[in-house]
């Protein structure tokens, strides 16, 4: 645990596989032992920044598809997971970092005058 708070982690997990079954370093050897080897394993890991995201489902007209596919893909963070069309335009299922929803909805409405339809998943 100490490896981890050591480098200011979270959301991981580290396991270490000892092989030999003696005691030959003591109890305090052992946690030493372990907590360098953790240790040493985190700091070569790569590292992957977690960002909490939600889904929304985005209705658009063909016409302002192009313009909201683009403006999606430009945002930070945001992704375009599931595209399908309908007879009248797309159905688009994007995920977007939570603190961004808010100002993303706004994006598009304003982008299609109102025309889009914006739904957050639960």
């Amino acid at each position: 645990m100490q490896a981890i708070d050591g480098q200011s982690l979270d959301r991981v997990a580290v396991v270490v596989t000892r092989w030999f079954g003696g005691v030959l370093l003591g109890s305090g050897g052992l946690v030493r032992a372990y907590g360098g080897t953790a240790a040493m394993c985190l700091r070569e890991a790569e590292k992957v920044l977690l960002v909490d995201t939600v889904a929304a489902t985005v209705k658009c007209a063909f016409g302002d598809l192009a313009l909201v596919q683009a403006r999606l893909e430009a945002l930070p963070g945001a992704q375009v997971r599931v595209q399908s069309f309908t007879g009248t335009g797309a159905e688009l299922i994007v995920s977007v970092p939570e603190d961004l929803a808010d100002g993303m909805a706004r994006m598009v409405a304003d982008l299609t005058s109102g025309r889009a339809v914006i739904k957050f998943s639960e």
